[in-house]
């Protein structure tokens, strides 16, 4: 950004929150395809994190953690059953349907929690916990401030 025509947006917020936004999804493709496997998607790692963290997670919260609508978190759940990620149980009254992982995404969700681990230690190295925690309460009255104008639904 170094380019004298964009130095008018090194000070403008909302760019440089747009900007960091993009960034991190490219960062994300690019650090999954590098240190996790080449032929998961984001997305993919995403739900086998939180399923991971919390089996008995719905499509519906999944949709909302992914800010993506139910049924597009519906067909990654289907590629990833294809790609023999995932087995999903049906649902039988009262019980919900369930993601299970398979021995294939245990494995990348090992290897992606190993380099994750990395990435956190580096940015807990470069970052002070407080400024951390200043940074996470700035994110959230940054969304509140803009839900004030437009409420934003999770899907």
């Amino acid at each position: 950004m170094g380019d004298k025509s964009n130095s008018k947006f090194e000070d403008d917020i909302t760019f440089q929150i747009d900007y960091t936004a993009n960034f991190n999804k490219s960062f994300r493709r690019r650090f999954s395809a590098k240190y996790i496997d080449a032929e998961l998607m984001p997305d993919e790692f995403a739900i086998i994190y939180f399923v991971s963290n919390q089996p008995d997670i719905s499509q519906t919260t999944l949709a909302k953690y992914l800010f993506k609508g139910k049924a597009h978190v519906g067909k990654i759940l289907k590629e990833m059953e294809q790609k023999g990620l995932i087995k999903r149980t049906t649902a039988k009254t009262p019980a919900p349907s369930k993601i299970i992982l398979l021995p294939k995404a245990k494995k990348i969700y090992e290897k992606g929690i190993k380099e994750t681990k990395n990435m956190r230690e580096r940015y807990e190295k470069e970052f002070s916990e407080t400024e951390i925690n200043q940074f996470l309460n700035f994110l959230k009255r940054y969304r509140n401030m803009l839900s004030s104008f437009v409420e934003v639904e999770l899907k």
